[in-house]
């Protein structure tokens, strides 16, 4: 079954784009020029001064100790990724060894000799594969030359397969391209491709037309339908790997990013604290500190808007593959 994930009129399209189209470096850029436009209108009406005053000496404390706690966080963050990477070479083997069976089930099914290798190819592929065999299905219940119930049923399940499979097609052939995107972003775009699909209910039709209904079934019949439910878990298993591959990608850009813009706020920041005593020593002028007010106290809150800007689309990914077939998540929709 497939899941609109498009959502309607302006509020569905603001939420696609921050959720899933935008760069994550775009959205942390709108959030700072938002703060950007807080802080100047608080410096216009008097709130932002440069003029020794306990509160503003206080935030700029609480931003120091926060940003060095989310930066000692997602230094964290990325050590737990890539234990995922590290290991004896008996679990690499074992690893390895799963994966290259996992291909050679796929390859029996789809009748390839050698299947793709790039992310986006081979979910390309299974999907061609869904559509060719619900085509075949289709056939097949043609052929019968049967008018009844069952054969209605069975046209039904095999055109919406066709159609999920055509629609999944279709969004990765028109993300393909060699425009130099990063290997995070092509990945996410396999990702992206499979967000609105989850064929638990269409897993529970075939299950019920081959337990409830195989009798009646011709044998080709009964062939497609239990090579569609073989393959549509042998999907589910390529989009749930693809996932944890974009999601350890994803959180490691996080961490560098963090890092680049995390240790140019600390010392912004820790700089703004010394002006600040030197202005309440009588060492420095307030006059014409404004602007540097208003500067440091936007690059304090740069690690936040990062932080934002990435859980966001990860956590939304992670709602979104939360179930595994054949069991249906029931999330929609945004946000």
């Amino acid at each position: 079954m497939t899941v609109n994930t498009n959502g309607g009129g302006l509020s569905g399209r603001f939420f696609r784009w921050l959720l899933v189209d935008a760069s994550r470096l775009w959205v942390a850029a709108y959030v700072l020029g938002g703060i950007t436009l807080l802080s100047l209108v608080l410096a216009a009406v008097g709130f932002l001064t440069p003029v020794p005053s306990s509160p503003m000496y206080f935030l700029y404390s609480a931003i120091l100790g926060g940003n060095l706690t989310l930066i000692t966080v997602v230094i964290s963050i990325n050590q737990l990724v890539l234990s995922r990477e590290l290991g004896a070479p008996g679990d690499l083997r074992e690893r390895i060894e799963k994966a290259d069976a996992f291909r050679e089930d796929v390859e029996r099914i789809t009748g390839d000799a050698a299947s793709p290798v790039a992310p986006a190819d081979f979910l390309l592929r299974l999907h061609e594969s869904l559509a060719e065999m619900a085509e075949a299905l289709s056939e097949a219940t043609r052929d019968d030359g049967r008018t009844d119930e069952l054969a209605r049923k069975v046209e039904e399940l095999a055109g919406d397969l066709e159609s999920d499979a055509n629609d999944v097609v279709s969004t990765i052939d028109s993300s393909e391209g060699g425009d130099g995107r990063s290997a995070s972003s092509r990945v996410f775009e396999v990702v992206a491709a499979t967000l609105g699909t989850n064929h638990a209910g269409q897993l529970r039709r075939i299950d019920r037309l081959l337990t409830s209904e195989r009798d009646a079934l011709t044998n080709r019949q009964r062939e497609h339908l239990d090579a569609l439910r073989e393959l549509l878990l042998y999907i589910d298993v390529a989009r749930k790997y693809f996932r944890t591959v974009y999601t350890e990608k994803e959180l490691s850009y996080f961490s560098r990013v963090m890092l680049y813009v995390g240790i140019p706020a600390e010392v912004a920041t820790a700089a703004m604290l010394a002006i600040y005593g030197g202005v309440e020593v009588g060492i420095l002028q307030p006059n014409g500190l404004l602007p540097v007010v208003v500067v440091t106290l936007v690059a304090g809150f740069a690690p936040l808007a990062v932080l934002f800007a990435f859980v966001l689309r990860l956590a939304w990914v992670a709602q979104r593959n939360a179930s595994v077939a054949p069991f249906a998540g029931g999330e929609s929709g945004y946000p």
